[in-house]
């Protein structure tokens, strides 16, 4: 038992020093961890809002149910919304009847569950060599949650309930990896009922795609799992997304200029640095900024902290 116990930690420990550069800081690559092997990630995530700084945490638990299978159940926390829209959030006026102009920013929000996500990875392709592979996977997630989220993009990692699904590809040549995914995000209605009047948006249906690049940096030749590894990364994240709809006791409301409710897309441009000690623990320092158009459900720059840590089990 202690011998088997041994072998799985010291394959992982091989597998993982070589893979090191497509532990992408952003998005899951296509290969899984490992049978037995459960990993707990805590994902930060902060930027300034007027004068609140926003700041989300994502704890994650990734676990090994097969060669090809993984899931990763997450409890998303922020200080971005209410769980209700404010009084103002429906107007009405003579000149332009019932409308909304939005949420107004930097409005003080407690820390609290946003929602509970889970992810099912399937790898349904490995083409392998040493030092080489192409691995393709799919995935399905479902999230719930019920927050007063106030743009129309939609975000299964903490800001909506609802289901997603998709399909990543990566590819692993040497010191470099490259890895791509596509999918797509149908969220839920947000929807509230007070004694004699209903509230409900409806967010928009949206993809999401990106594309990530690793390189190893260090060690230039490994002589022990236990040697420091150091990758950087090179992630473009972006969505394309409808606009949302706003239904007020059954009559729908005029979005009156608030381009977060509306549709839109954008690509997002990350560089990060990332350190493995030990073969089992992770840190990535990461950094957001636009690079095409940009998304409402934040400000910029975005900053990032991750930790990750592998257990094993026989």
């Amino acid at each position: 038992m202690i011998r088997s116990v041994l072998n799985i930690i010291l394959t992982f420990s091989l597998a993982n020093s070589i893979y090191a550069q497509e532990l992408f800081p952003h998005v899951d690559p296509a290969s899984n961890i490992p049978k037995g092997v459960l990993g707990i990630r805590l994902a930060n995530e902060g930027f300034n809002e007027v004068n609140e700084f926003r700041f989300s945490q994502s704890y994650r638990f990734m676990f090994g149910i097969t060669s090809k299978l993984m899931i990763t159940p997450a409890f998303n926390f922020s200080n971005h919304h209410g769980r209700k829209f404010p009084s103002d959030f429906i107007a009405n006026d003579g000149n332009i009847g019932i409308h909304t102009h939005g949420v107004s920013k930097g409005n003080k929000y407690p820390y609290q569950l946003d929602n509970f996500n889970v992810n099912i990875r399937y790898r349904f392709l490995s083409l392998d060599k040493t030092k080489d592979h192409f691995r393709m996977t799919a995935y399905l997630e479902m999230a719930a949650g019920r927050e007063a989220h106030d743009e129309a993009e939609p975000n299964l990692m903490g800001d909506n309930g609802g289901i997603g699904a998709g399909i990543t590809a990566t590819k692993l040549k040497q010191r470099f990896a490259i890895s791509a995914t596509v999918g797509g995000i149908v969220p839920q209605d947000y929807y509230y009922q007070r004694k004699d009047s209903s509230l409900t948006v409806k967010y928009g249906k949206a993809i999401n795609y990106s594309l990530s690049m690793g390189l190893l940096c260090l060690p230039f030749k490994y002589k022990s799992y236990k040697q420091t590894n150091v990758n950087v990364y090179c992630e473009f994240i972006g969505k394309a997304y409808e606009k949302a709809r706003v239904i007020s006791n059954s009559r729908e409301v005029l979005i009156a200029d608030v381009p977060g409710l509306e549709g839109g897309m954008y690509v997002e441009f990350r560089p990060s640095i990332q350190f493995i000690f030990n073969s089992n623990l992770r840190i990535d320092l990461s950094y957001g900024r636009p690079l095409y158009k940009r998304s409402y459900t934040h400000f910029y720059p975005l900053y990032f902290f991750t930790i990750q840590r592998y257990f094993y089990f026989k």
